[in-house]
């Protein structure tokens, strides 16, 4: 069995941050390691963050790496500038598969638009990724493209590329269920239901953690997107409603239909 490791947020509610990723892990037989660097406590009408010190981070992952090899290794929400330039320098360290889900908008309605975060972001994680993932509203600032349609959507891939990933995944939840991959040279636009849901938090957590667990048990870019795409739509189907208006995926989904991962 693998070990994979997240570096990211904890979510009060679990469908999202850290929790998502270590249900995501179980669910596709590898053993989840976690790192915290924020507490996110999400209201009906508010979201809290507060953000650990690095050296706090610091520590978590000197004691995960210090007594496990890791195969693989996602980031989610760091919070900060310097826990960005911190956990760049330590990933720089290690050969392995690194997934980068760069978190900078919420379902929740409120995004990181700090400049700075977002430089670290674009100079010091991407160019250490194997693929990042982000949705369109973030795709939209780390490209500096607004995004109406699928051109648009190509255009801020490459330029998110050249930030130096070779592989961007950009997700168009929002509209077609369609999402966009580009690997190297190559161009995917990889097909989706689009869901009618209320039940899609964590949603974007989920599919950089399956993507993260695949690509450590040797899966390609393109097999891992593709499994891991059809995990998240089971997901947002069998979700866990909060309320009315929204509510969680259920990373069990795909298991509950009995299907095969």
């Amino acid at each position: 069995m693998e070990n994979v490791l997240t570096i990211a947020g904890s979510d009060s509610l679990a469908g999202g941050g850290l929790q998502a990723d270590l249900k995501t892990f179980e669910e596709f037989n590898v053993f989840g390691l976690s790192v915290i660097t924020s507490v996110a406590n999400i209201f009906p009408d508010d979201l809290k963050i507060n953000v650990l010190s690095p050296k706090l981070v610091h520590e978590q992952i000197d004691s995960v790496t210090s007594q496990v090899k890791i195969a693989a290794c996602k980031t989610g929400l760091l919070g900060s500038v310097e826990n960005i330039q911190l956990v760049a320098e330590i990933i720089n360290e290690y050969q392995i598969p690194v997934v980068v889900d760069p978190v900078l908008a919420f379902k929740e309605g409120t995004s990181d638009n700090d400049p700075d975060y977002l430089e670290a972001m674009k100079n010091d994680l991407l160019p250490l990724a194997t693929i990042t993932t982000p949705n369109i509203s973030e795709a939209e600032q780390l490209s500096g493209i607004g995004i109406s349609n699928k051109e648009d959507i190509q255009l801020a891939s490459s330029e998110i590329q050249q930030l130096g990933v070779p592989n961007v995944l950009i997700k168009d939840g929002r509209e077609t269920g369609d999402d966009y991959l580009l690997t190297g040279i190559e161009q995917h636009w990889i097909s989706g239901e689009k869901l009618i849901s209320n039940t899609t938090n964590g949603a974007g957590c989920t599919l950089s953690a399956a993507i993260t667990a695949l690509l450590s048990q040797n899966k390609t870019i393109l097999e891992s997107v593709t499994i891991a795409k059809k995990f998240v739509h089971d997901a947002i189907e069998l979700g866990v409603p909060i309320d009315t208006n929204s509510g969680s995926v259920w990373q069990g989904a795909t298991r509950k239909k009995g299907n095969q991962i």
